[in-house]
């Protein structure tokens, strides 16, 4: 039987929850991150939720009515920022209080090293947008992150943006083709030790940007 059909849409605040769990078990270079970041709930609230509430251009991609690939983005770099100033804490503090977050403590390392992690950015004059996708393992291989892309980058321009940069590693090979066809370049690259817990070892981080002027 054919895979059903994908279904490209602007996504809601009320797809928190899916992109969320789509989030969380790729979060590890595709994988699962659960082992090192039990709590799904507190990993959407941290790296899911600002884009949702506070970002541009979000697409999901639909499977018989079921959210399996996603692309999130901010055109602003001055908009996540703003909206964990403004909400963050309150968010934390009422997951907290509603025991959303059960194995809390677990997570503790992977945040403050993750808070800790060294890295470059282009300069956001010039590329003040920025993104996140990532699909589902029975999504891949068909089209779904160029449809996503060109969606994306489409609304990007849309609104006058000049230019889009993501951060990514050495180890994401599939993505790097996707970027590649759609014209991303290395703008820097690092060599972090961020990874070596989760993956064995020290990866090579890569910057990169894209223009859309």
């Amino acid at each position: 039987m054919p895979p059903a059909p994908l279904r490209i849409r602007a996504a809601t605040p009320a797809d928190l929850a899916a992109v969320g769990r789509i989030s969380h078990r790729t979060g590890l270079l595709g994988a699962p991150i659960e082992r090192f970041f039990p709590d799904e709930a507190l990993w959407t609230d941290v790296f899911v939720r600002p884009y949702l509430e506070a970002g541009c251009c979000n697409f999901v991609a639909e499977a018989e009515g079921r959210v399996v690939a996603y692309v999130i983005g901010a055109c602003d770099p001055e908009a996540l920022p703003r909206w964990a100033r403004r909400r963050l804490v309150r968010v934390l503090l009422g997951g907290l209080v509603r025991g959303c977050y059960p194995r809390f403590l677990r997570d503790l390392l992977y945040l403050w090293r993750s808070l800790r992690q060294p890295g470059e950015r282009a300069p956001s004059d010039r590329f003040p947008a920025e993104l996140h996708i990532n699909a589902l393992p029975e999504a891949r291989g068909r089209g779904v992150g160029s449809a996503l892309m060109t969606r994306f980058l489409d609304c990007l321009r849309g609104r006058g943006v000049p230019g889009v940069q993501l951060a990514t590693t050495e180890r994401n090979e599939a993505a790097l083709r996707l970027y590649r066809r759609f014209g991303f370049r290395v703008y820097a690259r690092w060599r972090s030790p961020f990874w070596k817990p989760y993956a064995g070892e020290a990866l090579e981080h890569l910057r990169l940007v894209k223009e859309l002027d």
